[in-house]
């Protein structure tokens, strides 16, 4: 039982290794059938820019090496892009205005995401976790910005941090929707065997959105 669970959290992080060289090219742990190191994975576009520098005064003249496994940990991150999920429902269904409207991803999308690079002797060890979840609604209203993933809407009368009111409705601009999007966003730290540890951040992965509100219609009865 005990090699099952091991094998289990193995399983949870990525590892791979740099040669001694800091400037040579990356190798990953495990390769494929051909037993050739595999590809290193292509950079996340949502990191474009983003780039971690390491700077110490050590006599080891290690910082150059902690950077680059950092910054290739850093690159063989993927973050996930859940599609977000609204109460009233916003794709099949009209959301409205007026109406306090929910929004969320899967709880199962929300989990941290762990890298292990070495290079030589340094080893690095990378944490990304997501800490809010964001709407720009496309109204013109502010940014929306909740902790953790949003609450699924389950009772009527309840109330959740990750929802926004709309006060207009979009069927009066093209094309009839509001350009929205959904926002998660997570903090990057590292640490190294060395000592030396930072963070980066934050990273926002957006996921575009169409939102149609409409205005309620009400209904008289007899």
């Amino acid at each position: 039982m005990k090699f099952i669970a091991l094998a289990a959290c193995l399983c949870s992080v990525s590892l791979a290794a740099l040669p001694a060289d800091a400037a040579g090219p990356a190798l990953t742990l495990g390769g494929g059938s051909s037993g050739l190191p595999d590809r290193p994975p292509a950079r996340d576009p949502a990191l474009e820019g983003v780039h971690i520098v390491v700077s110490s005064r050590d006599p080891a003249h290690r910082a150059p090496r902690v950077g680059v496994a950092a910054n290739r940990a850093l690159s063989s991150l993927s973050f996930p892009r859940p599609v977000p999920l609204f109460a009233p429902p916003a794709r099949r269904v009209r959301t409205l205005a007026g109406v306090d409207t929910w929004f969320w991803v899967p709880a199962a999308s929300w989990r941290p995401i762990v890298r292990i690079v070495a290079a030589g002797s340094v080893v690095v060890t990378l944490v990304a976790t997501p800490v809010a979840l964001q709407l720009v609604p496309g109204d013109g209203s502010p940014l929306v910005s909740c902790p953790g993933p949003g609450l699924p809407w389950l009772v009527p009368g309840t109330r959740s941090l990750c929802s926004h009111t709309f006060q207009r409705a979009s069927t009066a601009r093209r094309p009839g929707r509001f350009r929205a999007a959904v926002q998660s966003v997570w903090t990057v730290r590292w640490t190294s065997n060395t000592g030396l540890a930072g963070t980066v951040g934050p990273v926002v992965i957006p996921t575009p959105v169409m939102l149609r509100v409409v205005e309620a219609q009400p209904v008289l009865g007899r």
